[in-house]
Parts: structure tokens; sequence; C-alpha cells
């Protein structure tokens, strides 16, 4: 039964890492809103990556995020994208943070599944799915989602500077901008490369109200919080749909080392 139960808890795992694989095969996508009470609202978040290719041809792909969060600090993120065509797919992945009773589940809409799992206590939300990382990328921008072999370690230098105070979108946001390079002769480059990111952040909400990167190989991502609405949103968004099969997973507390070293147990409530 042990051993059935940790074959089930790992086939949930590769579901949720192939999932998580195709989203970050796509343009980046927004980090999930953090837990903060008494800040209602949902909002449409827009991540494009344009890539230009010498003859003139470009690779433009566009995806949305809708965040949801309600005023006890439940949050919902869902997370949509186009095929190849260019045609909408839908939403392929939502997740719901639910602090109040410490639950997190990640639902899966075309299959009409969810998986629940405890949210432990002094821990964040954010997870795999969260793809923010993809940022500190200087290459996470070449419309790929692909860092092209350059990581932090290669880096000559990361200049930060402030860009001051801005209304966007009707938000008070603040700006920064990151400058990374990449020195000559690393990546096989005849000349330095360099990558620059504008982040605007309102810290009412939490959330970047928008971002642009550059680089100087080419390639542009934004992103861009629009259809923003501070209103309470409806509370049947924070918990799975009726007609979904609910699946639990079952954590060892990580305090027990006895526990630790049993496989987690998978099963319905």
């Amino acid at each position: 039964m042990l051993r059935s139960a940790f074959v089930v808890y790992l086939a949930a795992s590769a579901a949720l890492t192939a999932t998580c694989v195709a989203v970050a095969a796509s343009p980046y996508f927004a980090s999930e809103p953090p837990s903060i009470v008494g800040a209602p609202f949902s909002a449409v978040v827009t991540t494009q990556s344009t890539t230009t290719f010498a003859d003139g041809n470009r690779i433009v792909r566009t995806n949305t995020v809708r965040y949801f969060r309600d005023g006890e600090g439940r949050t919902r993120t869902e997370r949509s994208a186009r095929a190849s065509d260019g045609s909408a797919v839908g939403a392929i992945l939502i997740t719901i943070n639910d602090p109040v009773n410490g639950r997190r589940y990640i639902l899966y809409p075309q299959r009409k599944v969810a998986v629940g799992l405890p949210i432990r206590a002094g821990s964040t939300s954010s997870d795999a799915t969260d793809a923010s990382d993809e940022l500190s990328t200087p290459f996470g921008l070449l419309g790929f989602g692909m860092g092209v072999g350059a990581r932090p370690l290669t880096e000559a230098s990361v200049a930060e500077t402030s860009l001051g105070k801005q209304v966007i979108q009707g938000v008070s946001a603040v700006g920064t901008r990151i400058v990374r390079t990449i020195p000559a002769g690393v990546l096989g480059n005849e000349s330095p490369i360099t990558s620059t990111r504008d982040t605007w952040f309102s810290a009412d909400l939490g959330v970047p109200v928008q971002i642009t990167q550059k680089s100087s190989i080419g390639g542009v991502v934004t992103l861009t919080l629009e259809q923003l609405a501070r209103a309470e949103p409806d509370p049947t968004l924070f918990t799975p749909p009726a007609d979904y099969k609910l699946r639990t997973i079952r954590l060892p507390a990580p305090s027990n080392a006895a526990a630790s070293a049993n496989p987690a147990s998978v099963g319905d409530p």
C-alpha cells in the first residue's frame, strides 16, 4: 500500500513537472501574487517575447496570467498560453493558495483534476510554477525561454540603479534598472553582451506592474499588468470546482526524521 501511494505521488509530481516545463518553454510568466491580507484585487498580466532575426523575421510569443486575491490573502493564478499558430489555448494551469486553511491546490482544467497539498507554516506560496527566476538569467529573453549557457556566474558585472516613482496603470510604482554584462569570450562572443531590465514594482499590490527587458544580442520581453480591479473577487474562485477529481498529497513533517524517511502518501479525502 505504501509503495503504491509512493508511485502515485511520483506520477503526480511528474505530471506537475511536465506542465511546468511546458510553461517555462514559453515567455516567462509572472510570479504568483503574495498572500497579503486586506488588499484584494484582480488583474490580467500579459507577457510577450519578441525575437528578431537578421533577415527581419520575428518570433512573437504572448501569454497571459490572471491574478485574483481576496481580503484574507487567498490567491488564485490562472496561467494561459497560445498554440504555435497563435490561437488561444486557454488556462493550462491554475494554482490556489489558501493560507487561511493552510492548503494549496494545483488545478488542471483540461483534465478536471485538482491536486491538494498543505502549506507548511513559514513557507511561501510560490513553487516550481513560479518562473520569475528566469528574469535573473541574462539571456532568458531570446523568445525561446532558454539561457543559452549563460548563468549569473558568467557575468562580469551587475549594475542596479533607481528609476524613481511613477504612476502606471493607475498604480504608484517604484522603478529599478538592472544591467547585466557578460564579458567577451565567455560564450565565444567577441564583444561584451549586456541585458537591461526595467522593473516597476507596486508595494501596495506586492507585484510588478511593468517589466521591460532587452538584450544587446536582440530580443525584447515585456510584462504588463492590466485590467486592474480592487474589488473583492468571487469567493468560489479560491476552492477547487465541485466537478474536479481531488487528489491529496500528504507530506511528512520536516521536523520528524522518521516521518521524513517515509514516502509521501496520496489519496482522495
